[in-house]
């Protein structure tokens, strides 16, 4: 039987991060998790996450069954979520760490000191099985994953390893991941998390539909705590 292609995606990182940050407000949300639903709420074509899920799955940000995030899924979702900055780069740092594709391509960046942006696409292609359908968007979407991660620089059309890498203690990353909360404490309300520094985040519970009266006396609530 012949070896079924790697599922590359079918969009930019771009489309792919309105499509995680929505699974992770639907998930946490305690709404039921569709595709549907999840392309509600990123703003996109349901069939856009049925076509990148595969690819998502692959590289360890939604589970094997398909339905929910991964710990590094979530903890990038957060980020992307939150708009903190901070956590995304944890976020791509877990799935980094958890993903033998990427590692071993950041390995190789480390052990040569520099590649050069066609080698690494090269070394993509020697692992995976060649260049199939997809192949140029979603290891564009490697070499962002490692970048934006901090993991790796690119200038002059190479890559090299960063000066501060991957370094986040082993404590740390447990500690995060326990923190990150699977369903509201409450049923029928939302879960909102609400970032107060880079390794402190804070949930609010709220009904699925607030009057714009219970809105405006939130923010004066806040505007009361925090000056």
């Amino acid at each position: 039987m012949a070896e079924m292609p790697y599922p590359w995606p079918r969009n930019s990182w771009a489309i792919l991060t309105k499509i995680i940050r929505a699974w992770y407000s639907v998930e946490t949300g305690g709404r039921e998790v569709t595709q549907k639903k999840i392309a509600e709420v990123a703003g996109v074509q349901q069939s856009q996450v049925s076509t990148n899920k595969a690819f998502l799955q692959a590289i360890g940000i939604v589970g094997t069954e398909g339905v929910s995030l991964t710990e590094a899924g979530k903890r990038l979702g957060i980020g992307l979520y939150s708009d903190n900055e901070s956590m995304k780069r944890q976020g791509l740092e877990q799935i980094i760490k958890d993903n033998e594709l990427l590692k071993d391509t950041l390995d190789i960046v480390r052990g040569r000191g520099s590649l050069k942006v066609n080698d690494f696409y090269d070394e993509i292609a020697l692992r995976i099985g060649g260049k199939t359908e997809g192949f140029v968007t979603g290891t564009a979407i490697l070499l962002e994953i490692l970048r934006l991660s901090g993991a790796i620089e690119i200038a002059d059309n190479t890559l090299r390893p960063s000066r501060g890498g991957i370094v986040e203690p082993a404590h740390q990353i447990e500690k995060e991941k326990n923190s990150i909360p699977n369903k509201p404490a409450s049923p029928g309300l939302n879960r909102i998390p609400i970032a107060v520094s880079t390794n402190s985040v804070w949930y609010i519970e709220v009904g699925e539909k607030p009057t714009p009266e219970e809105v405006q006396k939130f923010l004066e609530m806040q505007k009361l705590m925090f000056g």
